[in-house]
């Protein structure tokens, strides 16, 4: 058998230990670590609930102009309406 001619070099067939490493790739900033990250993030539960299909509808066609995701609007929406409801107390 024969061996196949090299089309070109492979960077990822050396060894990084004694060859070039990837210290061109830049840090992009302090990074956090996983357990702050998830801190960071707000807990959330799945809650099911029965929405006229207008609404959903509405829901989704801004959900696409806003490039946001159904679930994001709708937590958006309710927290807005939240806020409303406690200043108007």
């Amino acid at each position: 058998m024969s061996k196949k001619p090299s089309l070109g070099h492979n960077p990822l067939a050396y060894s990084l230990k004694n060859h070039a490493s990837f210290d061109f790739i830049k840090s992009t900033g302090e990074q956090q670590k996983p357990e702050e990250a998830k801190a960071a993030t707000a807990q959330k539960k799945v809650a099911s609930y029965y929405l006229e299909e207008t609404v959903i509808e509405k829901i989704r066609i801004i959900a696409e102009e806003q490039e946001k995701s159904f679930s994001c609007l709708v937590n958006e929406i309710l927290k807005s309406s939240i806020k409303q409801e406690e200043a108007s107390e």
